[in-house]
């Protein structure tokens, strides 16, 4: 039976470079699931605008735009574990109306939300502003990255089966601790 984890964390956790590293050490063993968001905003969608519709525009097509991309990860990939670059609960930290207005108007609960993940590992941005990168994807400063992180780290809080990794100045330090971790996972 397939496992499915979100990986998820602040901006500039290693979120992206942690799915490279997976990737190449598990190969076939691990399918990835791209984040919705990066390829929403650097498809085009407007960011200039950060009044409310847009906001919920974005997040309704984050949301859904996920789980349609998991759905298909489940169905297409022969891969004993789905690393989910982000989950579902995390456009709700976005959401203007908060997070359970988020879920109303998705027509779901975060508990419902949480149980489609065997495991959440979540990484922290770095604690050093020197190993910190804005791009054109990602907007935020290093303070609102860490606001984030504390607001994804909050709504995931009641999963069972969570890791956390804190911001470390070397990745190698993270990337050791998400292999032995998703290593177990795969051979449970």
């Amino acid at each position: 039976m397939k496992k499915k984890i979100a990986l998820t964390g602040g901006p500039n956790s290693g979120k992206t470079t942690a799915l490279s590293v997976l990737k190449e050490t598990f190969g076939p063993q691990v399918e990835l699931v791209r984040e919705a968001a990066t390829m929403i905003f650097s498809g085009g969608f407007p960011r200039q605008d950060n009044s409310r519709p847009h906001i919920e525009a974005a997040q309704r097509i984050i949301f859904h735009a996920t789980k349609q991309l998991e759905s298909l990860a489940e169905k297409t990939s022969d891969a004993q574990l789905i690393v989910c670059d982000r989950g579902t609960v995390d456009a709700a930290v976005y959401w203007p109306g908060g997070v359970e207005d988020f879920f109303k108007h998705m027509g779901t609960t975060l508990e419902a939300e949480v149980a489609r993940y065997d495991a959440v590992l979540h990484l922290s941005p770095p604690s050093n502003p020197a190993f910190y990168q804005s791009t054109h994807v990602r907007t935020e400063n290093l303070e609102q990255a860490f606001e984030i992180d504390r607001k994804i780290l909050k709504i995931w809080e009641k999963h069972p089966n969570r890791l956390i990794v804190g911001g470390t100045e070397h990745f190698f330090e993270k990337a050791e601790i998400i292999k032995n971790f998703v290593e177990k996972l795969i051979q449970k």
